[in-house]
């Protein structure tokens, strides 16, 4: 019979998870801004929408970094 594996005995790890969920969605939600602007404003020049899509991935990056960083475990 296989061992269940024991859960984790570090009291912050609870507040990780959150904190790794809420980057997560963060990081969901902002691509998906990111395509709504570029097919959903089409009134918009292109230039402008190019500009906030770049923008959004920027900060897509950025955000992706620092849940690396942070959340790498070491």
């Amino acid at each position: 019979m296989p061992e269940q594996p024991l859960p984790s005995t570090d009291p912050h790890a609870g507040e990780l998870a959150r904190q790794k969920m809420a980057l997560t969605v963060a990081l969901v939600a902002i691509g998906l801004s990111a395509v709504l602007v570029l097919v959903g404003l089409r009134r918009y020049p292109l230039p402008l929408r190019l500009f906030l899509v770049a923008g959004d991935l920027i900060v897509m990056a950025a955000l992706w970094l620092v849940s690396r960083q942070k959340f790498s475990g070491k």
